[in-house]
């Protein structure tokens, strides 16, 4: 059953983690702000594959379901693969520790963060 209700908290949840990241990233705090930027994107993503009324329990699941579903919500290769790198850099920054997330890295990812909630809140509102 379609909920409204977490689409909307789930976009809600997605910009404020934008705002979140983007303050971390001014602090100097890269690995954080990869790790929100990310979160902000599945939050997106979510709401989107909600609006479908799909819905996938892990963060691998629901970016397969993205990708298997990217036509049918509006998407094109480039916004699942910006998703799919910012999972993998949030793993880096979560758990890696034999390199540090440059500023060039933190910085990517935000824009790519902000361009995909942006997206998804077009298609959804």
């Amino acid at each position: 059953m379609l909920s409204l209700d977490e689409i909307v908290f789930r976009l809600k949840k997605a910009e404020k983690l934008i705002e979140d990241a983007e303050k971390e990233f001014k602090m100097g705090l890269y690995e954080r702000c990869c790790s929100t930027a990310y979160y902000a994107m599945f939050h997106a993503a979510k709401a989107l594959l909600l609006s479908i009324e799909e819905d996938v329990r892990t963060h691998r699941g629901t970016i397969y379901m993205i990708w298997k579903n990217r036509e049918r919500l509006g998407l094109d290769e480039d916004d699942c693969s910006k998703l799919s790198r910012a999972f993998d850099l949030r793993e880096e920054s979560d758990y890696g520790i034999f390199r540090q997330i440059s500023k060039d890295e933190a910085e990517s990812v935000l824009k790519d963060a902000r361009d995909f909630v942006e997206k998804v809140k077009k298609i959804l509102l």
